[in-house]
């Protein structure tokens, strides 16, 4: 909801113009109260209950006639968002960044200002998704579509659309094997000796064990509110204090970051001595793992250099997410009646431009490409189709170098389903190549690329390169579109693709479901298009969370508790 519609005869002013005068810690009490709201589910996804919520007795009749508002301005059927992640995170860090002033306005006031600054910075956001109706003029209509929703929502989708108990399990045991990791190999021992020195940790159990109670009231979300962390006095008062301090934002701390970066790195701050409040807890949750990366950055410069790792993204991207982690994971859901072998596995069998993972059971083929990567935050926000274009193509389609093709990706793929349909992967050639159905797979490593549309546009590069090798007269009709897997989603559904439903077959229905409209009745044809064609742009992460829940299929991953609760047994 825009200032425009609640307020139409008014002219807004700046954020800060409303607040000037506002009593700071009320303010930014309640920018951590907004986020506190469930983002699936809330309560005050209702406009009605949500206007109830914000608005004290002296404001019901600014309160009714903003309703009155919504209600001549959208469809009843429009889902009419007041409050967001997005609009209470900048109001956060406009005020945690500006000097104090002196209180000036009643509580009174400061709620119809505040409501106003929220509704200014909403504006602010709807004029900048303009730039993707700009920036997608023009495209193929294949894409015109996708590209638009994707540009309108990747900036904000990975704050909104998650599940928090799964981003809490997948990180969980991703930080566990991140520190076996760690501690296993000798060039990285002096790292995590200085992160847990960091921390005033022995080891690095000790770590996950004072910080993962910080995050267990994300995960229950008993009420929609903000979370304190009391610490209750004692003989461990000071330490566990300076543990959260370590996680605290400060004044000194730049907000100017893109993609509240800062907020990112400390998820709290400090409301009195020993009680320390949670800014939004999705940030709070992804310290867990997410965040270790860049702690482990920073404090891998300052390192002796006969300590220091040189390419600490290799590290983390190469040696642990795809060598390690990824691997496990396949071990799980693929364990037998199949051939398989992993990318380092080909790589000693010296086969050149080998995939990161193969896989054959039966007729069936999946093909691994996996991406740990990110995308620099300034162009993350940018919401622009050449922009976002250009950054994922080098990162997964290819680059050039000394006027040379670098395969990514997507054209490792495309090399590996020519080999194979040529007969010419000399680890596997147990098959008819006219017979066995291919499943081409990116791997992401982050949830943020679970975002509407965005496995359009790989596939459809993917596409392009494919008509060549039709084009060349290989036999590709058995070659499944291009599919972008988070591997959160293998690891938090790994027991259902183990026993109930494989990969592959979870894959083929992904894609049939956009074109099964058997139990639908239309209006007309442009409608079933259009239903069609919105199926088309959901994640796979999301068809597959639904599959799972319509069949009842939930089963907690068995590494939850072999890796996680044993941390805990003796408290």
């Amino acid at each position: 909801m825009e200032f425009e519609v609640a307020f139409p005869n008014e002219k807004p002013k700046t954020v800060k113009d409303y607040l000037v005068g506002g009593d700071r810690e009320m303010i930014l009490n309640a920018a951590a109260f907004l986020l506190g709201f469930r983002n699936q589910n809330s309560l005050f996804d209702d406009p009605g209950e949500a206007l109830s919520m914000f608005f004290g007795a002296e404001n019901k009749g600014i309160a009714a006639s903003v309703y009155q508002q919504i209600k001549q301005n959208f469809h009843p059927s429009s889902q009419v968002t007041i409050f967001n992640a997005f609009s209470s995170l900048e109001l956060f860090e406009i005020i945690f960044s500006s000097e104090p002033t002196e209180t000036t306005q009643s509580q009174a006031e400061l709620e119809v200002n505040l409501f106003k600054a929220l509704l200014v910075l909403n504006s602010n956001f709807t004029s900048k998704q303009q730039i993707a109706f700009e920036s997608t003029n023009g495209l193929d209509s294949d894409l015109l579509i996708p590209m638009r929703m994707f540009c309108m929502s990747y900036y904000t989708s990975d704050k909104e659309n998650y599940n928090i108990y799964e981003v809490w399990v997948s990180q969980f045991i991703k930080a566990i094997y991140l520190f076996e990791f760690l501690e296993s190999s000798q060039p990285t021992k002096p790292l995590l000796s200085a992160f847990l020195t960091y921390f005033n940790c022995g080891t690095w159990e000790e770590y996950l064990k004072r910080l993962l109670p910080l995050t267990f009231s994300m995960i229950k979300q008993e009420r929609e509110a903000h979370t304190d962390i009391v610490i209750p006095p004692g003989e461990n008062f000071d330490s566990d204090c300076a543990f959260i301090e370590k996680l605290m934002i400060t004044e000194e701390d730049d907000m100017e970051l893109d993609d509240f970066l800062a907020l990112r790195a400390k998820p709290m701050y400090k409301v009195s001595p020993g009680v320390y409040r949670i800014i939004f807890g999705l940030f709070a949750v992804e310290k867990i793992f997410k965040g270790v990366y860049f702690l482990m950055r920073d404090i891998n410069k300052n390192l002796p250099n006969t300590n220091k790792i040189s390419n600490l993204k290799s590290l983390f991207g190469d040696e642990f997410s795809e060598k390690i982690l990824f691997y496990e994971i396949i071990k799980v859901i693929y364990p037998n009646n199949c051939i398989s072998f992993s990318g380092q596995q080909l790589g000693d069998m010296k086969i050149d431009g080998a995939p990161d993972y193969y896989i054959r059971r039966g007729k069936d083929i999946l093909l691994f490409e996996s991406k740990d990567f990110l995308i620099p935050a300034s162009v993350k926000e940018s919401f622009d189709y050449a922009q976002y274009e250009n950054e994922f193509e080098k990162k997964l389609y290819f680059v050039e170098e000394n006027g040379k093709e670098k395969p990514k990706a997507v054209m490792q793929l495309i090399n590996s389903v020519k080999k194979i349909l040529t007969m010419q992967f000399q680890a596997d050639k147990d098959y008819r190549y006219r017979e066995v159905s291919i499943y081409p797979i990116l791997l992401t490593h982050d949830y943020q690329y679970d975002t509407f549309g965005f496995n359009q546009l790989i596939d459809y590069w993917f596409q392009a390169e494919l008509d060549i090798l039709r084009n060349e007269g290989l036999y590709v009709h058995r070659v499944q579109p291009l599919t972008v897997v988070n591997i959160d989603s293998l690891i938090y559904h790994q027991m259902t693709l183990q026993k109930y439903v494989s990969l592959h077959e979870m894959l083929k229905m992904y894609h049939r479901d956009a074109l099964n409209t058997r139990m639908k009745k239309f209006q007309s044809v442009k409608e079933k298009e259009a239903y069609i064609r919105q199926r088309k742009m959901n994640p796979f992460s999301v068809f597959l969370e639904n599959y799972v829940f319509a069949n009842n299929l939930q089963e907690l991953p068995p590494m939850l508790e072999n890796k996680g609760f044993t941390l805990f047994k003796n408290q």
